[in-house]
């Protein structure tokens, strides 16, 4: 897994990754880059990431964010054969973070690129609830959404950026930096990292890689 800081946000990855951030309105941002981290990211070890970074930014001084993101996601730790079930893509979780509850749902997650934009296909989201006493809730809101994200592997060798649309005209919220500092590291894992066209996940495959490495979440029933 892996991590990472940048402003009010906090992000942790590994061969599992996690990253939060806010972005800077007056300029063309960057976004926050990967770390590795190590763990098993429960539902119960994802809200004690999440309220130890609210915590360290209550204790700075600093004031409140309007919203948050972490991500979590595999790469060294899927084998081949993981990586090519899943049709050479990788696993995200992401966890959203706002103050007013109508800037929910996620409206998409894309990859930009070369001025185009590549779609990033969502397999699940869902609500998750917020202690209203937390510092989760005081500094990054008390409004989650959790989901599951599939993105392409050479996409995460390529310069880019995964960006996110919020509803409310909360658009352009960049999430994560491309090339991802982990899978760089270890960019021969998987000899043919861009998907096969046409190629689909297979739902087992999935289900059963979420059930390894995301034990606890909700586990989809489907591939939208």
């Amino acid at each position: 897994m892996r991590v990472l800081a940048a402003c009010t946000t906090i992000c942790l990855l590994a061969s599992w990754h996690i990253a939060q951030a806010q972005t800077n309105p007056t300029q063309v941002p960057k976004g926050p880059q990967d770390k590795s981290i190590s763990g098993v990211f429960t539902p119960d070890r994802v809200k004690s990431d999440i309220e130890a970074a609210a915590k360290k930014v209550q204790t700075s001084g600093a004031a409140p964010s309007t919203r948050g993101r972490f991500y979590y996601f595999a790469w060294s730790s899927m084998t081949p054969a993981e990586f090519e079930a899943l049709a050479r893509h990788t696993v995200f979780l992401i966890v959203v973070l706002t103050q007013k509850p109508e800037w929910l749902p996620v409206q998409r997650i894309y990859i930009r690129a070369d001025a185009q934009e590549l779609p990033v296909d969502k397999v699940s989201t869902w609500k998750t609830a917020v202690d209203s006493g937390s510092n989760t809730a005081k500094v990054y809101g008390p409004n989650r959404e959790d989901g599951f994200y599939l993105v392409p592997g050479g996409a995460m060798l390529r310069k880019g950026q995964i960006v996110m649309d919020l509803s409310a005209n909360q658009a352009g919220w960049i999430m994560m930096e491309l090339p991802s500092n982990v899978a760089s590291a270890d960019a021969r894992r998987f000899p043919s990292p861009d998907p096969v066209p046409d190629g689909k996940p297979n739902l087992k495959a999935l289900q059963a890689f979420i059930q390894r490495k995301f034990p606890g979440f909700p586990v989809p029933q489907s591939l939208r």
